[in-house]
């Protein structure tokens, strides 16, 4: 607060003492006092106005200064009205009990919110547990009755195992850190259990998958690391172009990382969109002729690899290649 802010909230008051003391100096003057002595006590009023001012203003600035530095050192605002000292003036007291009123008003709120919101987590975690027994009971009926009715309902049953597991992977996304576990991850054998998993959605669509450039080991979740690269691996079939979709997986060791990458042949990127692909709920013209698409997956992947640590990163050319590059830090302390 400056004083000349403090000054303008004075002003009724100076305006008030300054027509006081003009009055009173007319009634002394009138009552035949010297121009001399009314000047002297014009100067003995001001010193100590003046005075009082600079005093009750240093108080204001060193109380404001104390609740600052009372709430820069908290990491919860919300608790400053419960630490903060009781102030003196009534006016304060009353202010001071309305933000309390406040502030518990807010706190009960959110807390409210975040239950609500952690029983709906929860509901949903569980309901898409139990929506995996049902999926593995198709796909197990599915591989025992093989024919090209049973084929392409393990290839919807794949998809339908898709959006269950985005759906989990964004319920926990808030709480990601308590649900991995890192270790030594073969990137190859990795990608295999993914082709693995989405093998007749891959026949389906006459996909061809390159491994052989593939090698290295990371340190990553398995189950987190699968499923960035099966959102990598079905967009890439997705977005196929006139051909049938061939993608190259490979990886290269580099100095500090080792990047793995997913090269294909679909329909590519406009490089106007290339920047927003990993916003959430983002399309692009792609995804608007693709009924399907959420704009989740990419969003879900950008946010995993944040908290595993991973760069990725999308160069493509529209009509042509979509390259997606996983940057994995090398790690000599978790080697040792």
């Amino acid at each position: 607060m400056s004083f000349s802010r403090y000054l303008s909230d004075k002003r009724f008051v100076l305006l008030a003492c300054f027509a006081g003391s003009l009055f009173f100096t007319m009634l002394l003057w009138l009552f035949g006092l010297e121009i001399g002595e009314i000047f002297l006590l014009w100067i003995c009023f001001i010193l100590m106005a003046g005075g009082l001012l600079l005093w009750n203003y240093r108080n204001q600035r060193r109380c404001l200064r104390h609740l600052r530095d009372v709430m820069d050192a908290l990491d919860q605002k919300y608790l400053f009205a419960e630490i903060t000292d009781i102030p003196k003036s009534e006016l304060e007291r009353a202010y001071f009990k309305l933000m309390k009123t406040a502030l518990k008003a807010m706190t009960d709120e959110v807390s409210q919110s975040n239950r609500l919101n952690l029983e709906y987590r929860e509901f949903i975690e569980q309901w898409i547990h139990e929506m995996k027994v049902p999926i593995t009971g198709i796909q197990l009926l599915c591989e025992n009755n093989k024919s090209s009715v049973t084929r392409k309902i393990l290839t919807q049953t794949e998809m339908i195992s898709q959006g269950v597991e985005r759906a989990l992977f964004y319920a926990r996304l808030g709480s990601v850190e308590k649900d991995y576990l890192i270790a030594e991850v073969p990137l190859k054998e990795c990608v295999l259990a993914v082709l693995a998993q989405n093998r007749q959605f891959l026949i389906q669509n006459n996909a061809c998958i390159h491994t052989e450039m593939l090698s290295g080991t990371v340190y990553s979740d398995r189950k987190w690391l699968q499923f960035i690269l099966n959102q990598i691996i079905i967009n890439s079939v997705k977005y196929q172009g006139d051909q049938p979709p061939v993608i190259d997986v490979t990886s290269q060791e580099q100095e500090n990382y080792i990047t793995m990458s997913v090269i294909d042949n679909g329909i590519g990127i406009r490089e106007s969109e290339l920047g927003r692909v990993f916003d959430k709920g983002f399309v692009g013209s792609n995804g608007r002729s693709e009924k399907n698409s959420t704009g989740m997956g990419l969003y879900l992947c950008d946010q995993l690899c944040a908290r595993l640590g991973i760069k990725m990163e999308i160069k493509s050319r529209e009509g042509e290649y979509t390259t997606v590059l996983l940057h994995f830090p090398k790690s000599e302390f978790l080697r040792a």
